[in-house]
Order: C-alpha cells, then sequence, then structure tokens
C-alpha cells in the first residue's frame, strides 16, 4: 500500500502534545509616562496538542478584517497542512522538511498563522484571557505611526490592556528574526504605549515572534516592555481612566463570528443581534452545557425600528465542532441585548480549572480561558439539544421542545449532528458517505 504521508513525517500529527521553549527575551525600557508599567513574560515553556494550536489560530484569525468566510477556509486549509508537516512522535514541535515543497504564499499563509496561533497560546500561557484585535478600537488623538500592534490582550483584575505584534518565518537566521521581533516592538508596539485607546490604555507590550527555520524544535523570541513601577490606570484626569471591558465584549463578538460566522459576529459587537429570538444546539462535554456552533446560510431579518437583527437559517446545519461555554454565553447574551450596553455583565465570568482544560485535551479537543472550545471526541458528547435563551431579565435559558439526541459524525474536520426529530416534525432524510443529515422545514 503506497504511504499518504509525506516522506519523513512518520504518522501525521493529531494526539501527541508537543513542547515550544522561549529561548530569547530581550526588556525594553519605555519613554517616562506613569501609566507605562512593564511586565516580563513568566511563562517560558508550554505543551499544547494540536486541537490547542487549531483554535488559537482560529481565534486569532476571526477577528482580522478580511472576509471571514475566506478566513476560516484558510485557518481550515492550514490545519490539513499542519497535521501533514508536523510528525506525531517527537516531542518538541518544529515544521518539518516537508513544508519548504509547499508553494510560497501557501507556506506563507501557514506560517504566518501558525505563528498568530502560537503567539495567542504563548500570551494564555502567562495569564492573559481576553483578546481582540487591535484595529477594532479606535486611537484617541492623532495615531502615532502608521503601523500598529496586531492583538489586545486582557488579564483578569488589570485595568490595564496588553498589546501584542506577532512574527514569525521558517526562512530566516536568527540574527535576522531577532532583528525583525525588535523592530516589530519599537515600530508597532512601543508607539502605543500610555495612549488612550478606545476605553482602555496599553500599560505594557509584546512583539512575540515564533523561529521555525530548525526542522528539530521551534523556538520563541520575545521583546517586551521592561517593569518601572506601578499605577493603579485610574488616575484624576477621566482620559487617564482605563477600562478593559470592551476588549472582553470584543473577544467574545471573534468568538461568535467562529461560531455562527461573521454577520452574526459584526451585528453582535454592534449589539444588533438579538440572541433571544434565536435558537441554539447545545451538547454536554465534560459534565457542562456548550452552546455549539453551526454552519448554516443565515438570512437577516430586521425586527424593529432601530435595526436590530436576528437570523433565521436554512433548513440544513453543519455542526462545526467550536463551542461556547454556557454560562458565558449568558452573560455575553445579556450584555448584547442590554439597553445601556452593561459592560459591568463582563466582569465576574466563570474560571476554568486546570483539571477541566487537561480533560479536554484527553478528549481530543481543548479549551481556552475565555470559554471558547474546540470539542473533543463524538464518544464524550451527549445530549444535543435545541434551545432558546430568555431576555436578559429573566434567570435561566430555557428549553425548547425539540430535543436532538444525536450521534456525532466526523469528515474532514467538520463535525456533522444527526438528529432524530420528533415525529410531528416535517424532515427529509438524506443519506450520504455515512453521514446522515437531517432536513428540516421550518
Amino acid at each position: 500500500m503506497k504511504n499518504k504521508f509525506p516522506a519523513g513525517t512518520g504518522v501525521m500529527w493529531k494526539a501527541k502534545e508537543k513542547q515550544l521553549s522561549v529561548e530569547q527575551i530581550n526588556g525594553h525600557v519605555a519613554k517616562r509616562n506613569r501609566l507605562i508599567v512593564g511586565r516580563a513574560p513568566e511563562n517560558t515553556e508550554m505543551l499544547f496538542t494540536a486541537a490547542e494550536l487549531y483554535g488559537a489560530m482560529a481565534q486569532c484569525s476571526s477577528r482580522a478584517k478580511m472576509d471571514q468566510h475566506a478566513a476560516r477556509a484558510q485557518v481550515q486549509m492550514c490545519r490539513h497542512l499542519i497535521a501533514r508537516h508536523v510528525d506525531d512522535k517527537n516531542d518538541r514541535f518544529a515544521l518539518l522538511d516537508t513544508a519548504r515543497t509547499l508553494k510560497d504564499y501557501v507556506g506563507k499563509a501557514m506560517t504566518g498563522l501558525v505563528g498568530d496561533g502560537i503567539a495567542y497560546l504563548q500570551m494564555v500561557r502567562d495569564g492573559y484571557r481576553w483578546v481582540d484585535h487591535f484595529e477594532n478600537h479606535a486611537v484617541h488623538g492623532k495615531p502615532p505611526t502608521t503601523q500598529s500592534p496586531d492583538y489586545v490582550f486582557s488579564r483578569t483584575g488589570d485595568l490595564f490592556v496588553a498589546l501584542a505584534e506577532s512574527k514569525a518565518t521558517k526562512g530566516a537566521s536568527r540574527a535576522a528574526f531577532t532583528k525583525t521581533v525588535r523592530d516589530g516592538y519599537h515600530g508597532q508596539v512601543e508607539p502605543y504605549l500610555g495612549r488612550k485607546i478606545g476605553t482602555w490604555i496599553a500599560s505594557h507590550g509584546y512583539a512575540v515572534g515564533s523561529w521555525m527555520k530548525s526542522v528539530k524544535k521551534a523556538e520563541i523570541f520575545i521583546d517586551h516592555t521592561v517593569s518601572s513601577g506601578s499605577s493603579s490606570g485610574n488616575g484624576e484626569d477621566p482620559s487617564e481612566n482605563s477600562d478593559p471591558r470592551s476588549v472582553r465584549f470584543g473577544s467574545y463578538c471573534g468568538v461568535l463570528t467562529l461560531l455562527f460566522g461573521p454577520d452574526i459576529g459584526e451585528a453582535a459587537r454592534d449589539r444588533r443581534w438579538r440572541p433571544s429570538e434565536q435558537t441554539f444546539t447545545t451538547v454536554d462535554w465534560l459534565d457542562r452545557t456548550w452552546i455549539v456552533g453551526e454552519d448554516a446560510e443565515w438570512e437577516t431579518l430586521v425586527v424593529t425600528g432601530e435595526e436590530h437583527l436576528i437570523f433565521k437559517s436554512g433548513a440544513l446545519r453543519f455542526v462545526n465542532g467550536m463551542a461556547l461555554d454556557m454560562e458565558v454565553a449568558r452573560r455575553v447574551f445579556a450584555l448584547i441585548e442590554s439597553s445601556e450596553g452593561d459592560l459591568d455583565l463582563m466582569g465576574e465570568l466563570p474560571e476554568f480549572p486546570a483539571d477541566l482544560i487537561e480533560a479536554a485535551k484527553r478528549s481530543g479537543g481543548a479549551i481556552f480561558p475565555d470559554g471558547f472550545a474546540v470539542l473533543g471526541r463524538e464518544e464524550d458528547l451527549s445530549h444535543f439539544s435545541r434551545i432558546s435563551v430568555k431576555p436578559p431579565a429573566q434567570a435561566a435559558p430555557a428549553l425548547v421542545e425539540i430535543e436532538l439526541p444525536a450521534d456525532a459524525l466526523v469528515a474532514e474536520g467538520i463535525r456533522l449532528m444527526e438528529a432524530r426529530l420528533p415525529s410531528s416534525s416535517n424532515a427529509d432524510v438524506v443519506e450520504e458517505n455515512q453521514a446522515r443529515l437531517f432536513l428540516t422545514h421550518e
């Protein structure tokens, strides 16, 4: 039988937990400003699975200002490429020599996305919980430069935020890439420190570089703001007050983009979406309930003069293997429908203990600190249901009559749902390639 994997790869990367270390850290003293308070990276080594890297890449791509359908397709493409160009044997993460056979434009896209995912995982391991794209927030006054960083990260209990710029290469020399990361910090991160942007102030920042030239181990290079004191982030001047809750809200708008597509993600960010008018698929996994992402064609319905939107899907829905914790989702939905945009709802969000995150890894999935997840193996999933979520004034989600005790099937990384609907439903059944899809007529 002909080997279907590239020469030298062994078994494609599926289960092996990979190790990646921070090999180079360079601190930079910022200009004198009492609002700039540096923070050195504390995490210098991490382990991650293929599912974690995939979820991290998806988290980063969902917030870029590009066609989000194309962004999702690009992440899926890179997910399959990485699986075939990273082995499932060695402990260290590295792109194998086979990756150099890719067309240059494909290789660059994969390298950039992998670098973004690694930068996100590094920040998460260092205690940051929420992420949004910098470009989603307005700079007060004249921008200090035409360049900008990639991401804004927020930590629990910190009024300030961190800026982050991702760099990645699989071809440059160590010296050349060291300069690239340093220039990224000075040119794209440092100019914005201490400035009011949106509702928040960035007190520190990082340039996180993924050097992947070696086929034996990749390395992380970090340039960061040196610690130089402390500040509360709430000065006497109101323009100096920092409120990171808009970053947290933006983080969940990105998650909704991943779950339901860009139309819903953008409408949620503008608070024009009405979750209480929708129905959602849920699943039980690891003793928690999750709202499951669905790929569907959504028809926008304008239901009020203020252009509050609900979305009606077509008859066929594909469960896409991504999810959001139900408890977190209820809080986010309440904020979206709050008449005054009550950002206090972004305050006390549930934490996810380490043992739950490890259980997700063993299940072949991943849970991230904000409550976003890549679902695990189908045998670990149970009790699919359709629910509606009551408006914010009411306490709990309300289950509708239709339940979906479902078997999850996997085809090329997309999870499909086999739904046994009540006999009163008008349903057509289509069978193809062992995956049974139900077409429902609403």
